[in-house]
């Protein structure tokens, strides 16, 4: 998940960003820092990896459509080098195709990775097992704003077809803002450990207007912060309150129509670094679907983490407003 100040973490233990909830802020790269946070981990635990904390295991096979984002460099001849190279999430929407976040495949500039850097696992529901594809092809959406963390998704294109089942995707008809949903990843759990088992979380679905609340109310509380390190030098009285509601009345709502909200009021449920790029998804009488991809999270200024805060839900890139975008890309 990235941190807009760009996942699963939690006290089911999957709170983007991210990016990766969900996951980085800008100048910041998921590639780098959520491996980083892995290795960091596994060494802190004496090479523990199944540390998962009041989270739900995902059941073998029971989102066969998840997709491993893996930093190619990182990659051995082993298998649990997986663990140390995920980075990201994706969804297999077609035997050749899979989608995630642009976040997840740009640079802090929003220059596009080479396709060869990243690679693909499909079929895993723990990161020492799956199957490695290579990437041929990505495609970054063209309005993709790495500052507003806005367009945040992009199509890659696998060298070869794979047999697997595919997710389906939300054509505008799924209720995307009341209900509940699920979210999956392997992102950064309350606990500060990283699973190497996929994790689910159930979620709620909730109006843009309610993260727009939540998000500029934490912006408010940071301005306020910042206005109070000058208190102390000799201002006309009611200048620093006058100056926080003058900027509070101007903050824009940070959620455009290409973003949906989903987590949990206290925040203990959602997406986090590691998770970006991966599904939401609803449940049908035919199926899930997906409705959403993890793009970022918000918090507090100076957070470690922005996701698994109260009143900051996550951020998703809204799959019905790429639809088109994503047929005339693939074909998909």
């Amino acid at each position: 998940m990235h941190h807009r100040t760009a996942g699963l973490i939690a006290g089911l233990a999957i709170v983007a960003a991210l990016p990766a909830l969900a996951d980085t802020t800008k100048g910041v790269d998921p590639r780098i820092t959520v491996p980083a946070e892995r290795e960091a981990m596994f060494e802190a635990n004496g090479g523990a990896t199944d540390r998962v904390v009041g989270g739900n295991l995902a059941d073998p096979g029971e989102w066969p459509f998840q997709v491993g984002l893996l930093a190619t460099e990182r990659l051995t001849g082993e298998r649990q080098s997986q663990f140390f190279a995920q980075f990201c999430g994706g969804s297999l929407i077609a035997p050749q195709w899979v989608l995630t976040a642009a976040h997840c495949v740009t640079d802090s500039d929003g220059q596009v990775y080479p396709a060869s850097s990243n690679t693909a696992l499909l079929g895993a529901t723990n990161l020492f097992e799956g199957n490695r594809q290579e990437i041929e092809q990505v495609i970054v959406h063209e309005a993709w704003d790495p500052s507003a963390i806005d367009n945040d998704v992009a199509l890659l294109k696998l060298k070869v077809p794979v047999n697997g089942p595919v997710v389906k995707l939300d054509d505008g008809t799924a209720t995307t803002d009341s209900g509940s949903a699920t979210v999956i990843g392997w992102g950064l759990m309350m606990n500060g450990t990283t699973p190497v088992d996929l994790l689910e979380g159930q979620i709620d679905l909730v109006p843009n207007s309610t993260c727009n609340a939540g998000l500029k109310g934490y912006a408010a509380g940071d301005f306020a912060a910042a206005l109070d390190l000058v208190s102390f030098h000799k201002v006309k009285d009611g200048t620093i309150e006058s100056a926080l509601q003058t900027i509070a009345a101007g903050l824009l709502d940070p959620l455009t129509d290409g973003m949906m909200c989903a987590g949990t009021k206290s925040g203990q449920i959602g997406a986090c670094h590691g998770d970006s790029g991966g599904p939401l998804l609803v449940s049908t009488a035919n199926g899930p679907v997906q409705v959403g991809v993890v793009s970022w999270g918000g918090g507090p200024a100076g957070s470690k983490m922005y996701c698994g805060f109260e009143d900051a839900y996550g951020v998703y890139a809204r799959v019905s407003k790429f639809r088109d975008w994503i047929r005339q890309k693939s074909g998909v």
